[in-house]
């Protein structure tokens, strides 16, 4: 019993955030067993560290793969220990092309972003320069893209507006952040987000009712769950 209450202590400790991540990261894993194929192409917009972009690589082992990372020594560490297996770049990825002041948090990098913005405690932030560039670019002369996941601390619905092409001639399935305390400083608006996907034929999920194959979200349904906070990760599937 005292070793119960001692766990239950220990849990109640954990932040929410750090146990929802776990959540997201498990369905996203899932995900990826449902959608990926030996043969299939994934990309990973913002790959950290690597934990997901290696998940593909053991499922779409005959794939062609491409990882992005725009931290230089998280960079090197990817393309270190992934190189050989698929494509790295050390890059930010967003709606344009050229350079980007990328504010880096030292202190926890995971935080790290375009736009800099409220961290839960005090962080040792260092403002760098960066090459960016857009999906478009970068990828539309590909033979097929399957699944896309981002994870750029607020950017997402910008990596979106430069992935248009893609979207049009692959089809991918995109897992992706987008999140209060992060989306808003991009000013980047649910409704608006929400138009632009169904604009071009495509539809949202919870990651839990995409795994389940329930219903996709309404526009209303969207923009309450993004502004009560109860999901900052969704899924963007084509319409076929």
């Amino acid at each position: 019993m005292e070793l119960k209450n001692s766990l239950k202590t220990i849990i109640k400790k954990i932040p929410i955030r750090f146990t929802s991540n776990q959540k997201y990261d498990a369905q996203t894993k899932r995900i990826m067993n449902i959608v990926l194929e030996k043969h299939s192409t994934f990309v990973d917009v913002g790959c950290h560290k690597g934990e997901v972009l290696s998940k593909a690589l053991k499922i779409s082992y005959d794939g062609k793969h491409f990882a992005y990372e725009p931290i230089p020594s998280a960079y090197t560490k990817v393309k270190n220990k992934y190189g050989g297996l698929c494509m790295v770049k050390n890059l930010a990825i967003g709606n344009r092309t050229g350079k980007t002041t990328f504010n880096y948090v030292t202190s926890n990098p995971p935080y790290s972003g375009i736009k800099k913005r409220a961290y839960p405690k005090d962080e040792q932030v260092v403002e760098i320069e960066v090459p960016i560039d857009t999906l478009d670019s970068q990828l539309l002369n590909e033979e097929r893209i399957d699944l896309i996941k981002i994870d750029v601390e607020g950017g997402e619905f910008d990596v979106f507006k430069g992935c248009v092409q893609l979207l049009r001639k692959f089809h991918p399935v995109v897992v992706f952040e987008f999140g209060i305390g992060a989306a808003d400083y991009y000013d980047s608006k649910p409704g608006e987000f929400f138009d632009f996907l169904e604009k071009h034929n495509y539809c949202l999920y919870t990651l839990h009712n995409f795994i389940e194959n329930l219903v996709y979200l309404t526009k209303e349904e969207f923009v309450e769950l993004y502004s009560t906070n109860q999901e900052y990760y969704f899924l963007a599937k084509f319409k076929a």
